[in-house]
């Protein structure tokens, strides 16, 4: 998934979202390509909360693949189909996963993006374990 990729799944996104303020942001791989860091992105992964899972349960209804309660995360986690690729929106059960008071919105390729600071994504990452992320996300806020 390439950038263009990711603007036009966002743009859709956004589009079908109503216009009122919910906590939701953009994680993962596509949230450290968006903030500069030279990721490969496979899929987008989306974290919201109990309401804002509703309102991608109704928004984006026709894209939809799956909507399950997940042990891992302890919440629901849909998945959905966009332009061909695959994006995860998922709602922790424990709220210290969130880290919505942490969000912060970024203007990228024209959009307004609600996005995971990368010092806010770091610790994110430690606090699952993925020691590689971590890694990565050090050596670029060392530049």
């Amino acid at each position: 998934m390439n950038q263009e990729d990711i603007k036009s799944i966002l743009e859709i996104i956004l589009n079908k979202l109503p216009r009122i303020n919910f906590n939701w942001r953009l994680e993962g791989s596509a949230n450290l390509l968006i903030q500069g860091i030279d990721v490969s992105v496979k899929d987008l992964d989306l974290t919201t909360d109990d309401e804002g899972i509703n309102i991608f349960r109704s928004s984006l209804k026709n894209f939809q693949i799956t909507d399950v309660y997940s042990e891992k995360i302890k919440g629901p986690s849909i998945i959905y189909n966009i332009n061909g690729f695959e994006v995860e929106v998922n709602s922790y059960g424990d709220r210290k996963w969130d880290l919505f008071d942490k969000t912060k919105f970024i203007f990228w390729q024209g959009l307004e993006i609600p996005i995971l600071p990368l010092e806010h994504a770091k610790k994110f990452y430690e606090l699952i374990d993925r020691t590689d992320k971590v890694e990565l996300i050090s050596r670029y806020l060392k530049h």
